[in-house]
């Protein structure tokens, strides 16, 4: 999409071009600027080798001159994508998919990375050198000083910060750099000094996937490896545009539906998975639950619910107290209150480590009603039942020593039997018929995959979309079975057990040992610890890989009581955000081009190394933090270089690295498939075991939502809601923001090679909702509500559903005619969010007016 009224592209430009026709790859290279960029599909994925024998692109050979070189793309997209590079005089001038070891026609690159180069070389864009503001904060008024200034100056403000309380002290590390030692080198830094860190999933939107994830499957990230829908017969991407955002895994989606799969993308816009699917089907946004719900109504009101696999997998037969709500305990045979085990329900998930606690730890005292012998007992292991030993009941009312119950099934049923076809088209803005089509079609595919994305759930109550289409997928019994599953981004980690073996992987001993513990705070808490000063106060906030103001809420907030509050700001980036003109002290980061680094992207094992010189007198994190701890008294935990850290971390007797060939593996090809590792996909949750809940079982009925009446997935209305309400009166209209091809965040914004994606931000809207307001396409609209406003350009299409508007999330201030996004975006406490772990952002909860600028 080019702006409708600026540059006229020529014939040769404007001509369409396929990247697919008739099952061939074709490609297509950019002469531009620093070099060649290899760009093989307008999808964003490599040659590659088909179920019908495409060939396998390898990566080209080097020139006379030339240097092959090799990196990780270790921006937030989560496909890490393993890069070849070619540099010439010291410059890189050419970037395409890097192999990857065990794996062939896996090699992946996406416009974004492959023209990556331009932006990473480009003076005029990179911070070059230490700056302190001369100016008003945001004036970008900045002097040049040299490293040793910079580093006194900063530790002069936090060393005074520390000795009076070392928590008021920040270290906020986001995801512009998720490699190990960029993206936890200012966080390790909090550590050494007993500092704040902060848990940034909450703000930064994407912490309700994973509380809905770990209510149900008690981790994160539970999810099939792609290639699995090779054995589906339906898929369906509920709020998930892959072709733009995980390009790395489009081609197993093409190639399942090619091999007969029927693709459904669910989603407000018409995304480009959309365009490339079999349906579309629009919904409101913020609606995902209730869809789920009304299916679940209309198989269970069918009798098609896996009842077998529900009773062995699923806590459906488990017994729920009616007087409290509580699952009934047992303990030596007595009904329980309480266990011990409930104690460590208490804590925060966090964002990190992807599994909580010990699978099945209480999983003694839960109880069922065994059919078999007409009592309750102990809740059995799948095995168990599936070989007849004892029969629980998935339904029905029953009284244990004078305690009466219903099983957690039953309450489930309750939850959806109010989600008839009618009231779920109505909330979801669809035909009732969609509703039991789309319902019948899934249950009967046998078997059908749900990939849910990230846009689900940037929303109020945001753990409700992932819980919800889970617990349908365990419903229809898809969970566990090949080509089934509800799955959140990427595959599962794939290695082989090494019986009697013990030891670490990594050796991350030195790198854990800090001699202090960071006080972690919940992102949600951030803007109360600088306002109030509660949990904690912020008198000094280092900010790494992040572009806090543009990717957090409410920026004008941000900006006029957030940002004001805190005495002291460094910002270590490669780029002049517009967080960085906000701060005191600019420090030029390193790109991953430039430096040592290391992703564990199981089962490889991938490494950065500086295949060029840093630009300017940029460091890695790893050098600031070093040089820095020279000047805090912390001297002793960075006694290292960065390679010499990753040397560290391989350097392990773990037979993953028996093949590891340091010249070989690392420096020249930057990717090792590691000894243990298995290639082929796994299928996860298979015989209902994988599950880290405290059942050890999937559980759809949680306890620590009881408080909130949400014990069973449900469906909350938007907290700005634009069916009913002053506010809808006012704003009528519903903002969402989506990730495209164009960036990834705020990274990659009008890199030249990508203006002929897009050039400018753009305001989607439907003609319906234009021509009440009477606008026409390529006008200069403001849109606005009580927190802000922007002016840009509106993008008319039928590919958004009336009644809700977007933009592209990632641009800047600097390239909107007024205004930002982020002055639209709210941020507000969820008090249910809160208590199960923390608020996530509601980026799409906003209700907005667009009128003629």
């Amino acid at each position: 999409m080019g702006n409708p009224n600026g540059h006229c592209a020529s014939p040769a430009e404007a001509a369409p071009e396929y990247f697919m026709r008739d099952g061939k790859l074709t490609r297509r290279t950019f002469i531009k600027g620093v070099g060649a960029i290899t760009v093989a599909s307008a999808l964003g994925f490599g040659a590659q080798a088909s179920p019908e024998g495409v060939a396998v692109a390898e990566e080209a050979p080097v020139k006379a001159g030339e240097k092959s070189v090799h990196a990780v793309c270790t921006v937030n997209c989560t496909s890490r994508c393993h890069l070849h590079g070619t540099v010439r005089d010291g410059k890189l001038i050419r970037v395409e998919p890097g192999n990857m070891p065990g794996r062939p026609g896996y090699a992946n690159a996406c416009l974004r990375s492959m023209s990556y180069i331009k932006h990473v070389q480009d003076e005029n864009a990179r911070v070059m050198y230490p700056m302190k503001r001369t100016g008003e904060r945001g004036s970008g008024e900045f002097e040049r000083i040299t490293w040793d200034e910079a580093i006194d100056i900063i530790a002069e403000k936090l060393n005074a910060v520390v000795a009076k309380d070392p928590k008021n002290a920040s270290f906020y590390s986001f995801t512009g750099d998720l490699g190990k030692l960029s993206w936890e080198a200012p966080t390790r830094f909090a550590g050494c000094l007993g500092a704040t860190t902060w848990d940034v999933e909450g703000i930064m939107g994407d912490h309700g996937a994973s509380m809905g994830m770990t209510m149900v499957f008690g981790t994160h990230r539970g999810a099939h490896d792609s290639r699995d829908y090779l054995n589906s017969n339906l898929v369906i991407c509920w709020g998930r545009n892959l072709a733009d955002t995980h390009t790395s895994e489009l081609r197993d989606y093409v190639a399942a539906r090619k091999n007969g799969a029927k693709v459904i993308v669910i989603d407000p816009r018409q995304c480009s998975t959309a365009a490339m699917a079999d349906e579309w089907i629009g919904i409101n946004p913020q609606t995902d639950p209730a869809l789920a719900l009304g299916m679940m109504n209309w198989i269970i009101g069918h009798d098609l619910h896996a009842k077998d696999k529900l009773v062995e997998e699923s806590v459906a037969p488990y017994l729920i107290r009616e007087d409290n709500g509580k699952y009934l305990r047992m303990v030596d045979g007595k009904v329980a209150e309480s266990t011990a085990d409930d104690a460590a329900d208490a804590t925060s998930i966090g964002s990190t480590p992807a599994s909580q606690g010990d699978a099945g730890s209480g999983a003694h005292t839960y109880v069922i009603w065994d059919e078999l012998t007409g009592a309750a007992v102990d809740a059995p292991k799948a095995a168990a039942i599936k070989a007849g030993e004892v029969k629980p009941a998935l339904s029905g009312t029953f009284t244990v020593d004078g305690v009466k119950c219903r099983t957690a099934f039953d309450h489930l049923v309750d939850g959806c039997k109010g989600y008839t076809p009618e009231y779920t088209g109505k909330i979801c803005g669809i035909d009732p018929a969609v509703v039991e089509r789309l319902a019948e079609e899934y249950i009967t595919a046998k078997p059908a995959a749900i990939r849910m994305g990230q846009g689900m759930q940037r929303v109020n109550h945001s753990y409700s979309p992932f819980r919800t289409v889970a617990t349908l997928a365990m419903v229809a019994g898809y969970i566990g079975v090949k080509g089934g599953g509800a799955s959140h981004a990427g595959g599962t980690a794939t290695n082989k057990p090494v019986a009697g073996y013990t030891g670490p992987v990594y050796n991350y001993t030195d790198w854990s040992n800090t001699g202090k513990k960071a006080n972690m705070v919940p992102s949600s808490q951030l803007y109360n610890a600088a306002v109030d000063r509660n949990p904690v106060g912020i008198d000094f906030l280092w900010i790494a890989n992040s572009n806090l103001i543009n990717m957090s809420p409410d920026s004008n907030y941000m900006i006029n009581h957030v940002l004001p509050a805190i005495d002291f700001i460094v910002t270590a980036d490669p780029w002049w955000t517009w967080t960085a003109k906000y701060s005191d002290i600019v420090l030029p980061a390193t790109s991953y081009w430039e430096h040592w680094d290391l992703i564990d992207r199981s089962p490889w094992a991938m490494f950065n190394q500086p295949a060029i010189e840093p630009l300017g007198e940029s460091k890695s994190d790893v050098e600031m933090m070093t040089m820095l701890a020279k000047k805090c008294g912390v001297e002793q935990y960075w006694d290292k270089t960065d390679e010499e850290w990753i040397r560290q971390f391989v350097g392990t007797d773990h037979p993953a690295w028996a093949d590891l060939d340091w010249n070989r593996d690392v420096v020249e090809q930057g990717i090792y498939g590691r000894s243990d590792a298995i290639y082929e996909p796994a299928i996860v949750y298979a015989d209902g075991a994988g599950y880290k809940t405290d059942t050890g079982k999937f559980e759809f009925y949680t306890e620590k939502m009881l408080p909130f009446g949400e014990e069973v997935p449900s469906w909350l209305p938007p907290a700005e809601d634009p069916r009913e309400g002053e506010l809808a009166k006012k704003y009528p209209l519903a903002y969402i923001q989506y990730h495209d091809r164009l960036n990834v965040h705020t990274q990659h914004i009008l890199i030249p090679e990508l203006e002929v994606v897009q050039n400018e931000p753009l305001l989607q809207m439907n003609p319906k909702d234009a021509r009440e307001r009477g606008l026409s396409h390529g006008d200069i609209v403001r849109v606005f509500n009580d927190r802000g406003d922007m002016k840009l350009r509106v993008f008319l299409t039928e590919g958004i559903v009336p009644g809700t508007v977007a933009t592209q999330s990632g641009w800047t201030p600097d390239h909107f005619i007024e205004g930002c996004y982020q002055n639209l975006t709210r941020m507000a406490i969820n008090d249910a969010e809160e208590s199960y772990s923390m608020t996530n952002s509601a980026f799409y909860d906003n209700l907005v007016e667009v009128e003629k600028a």
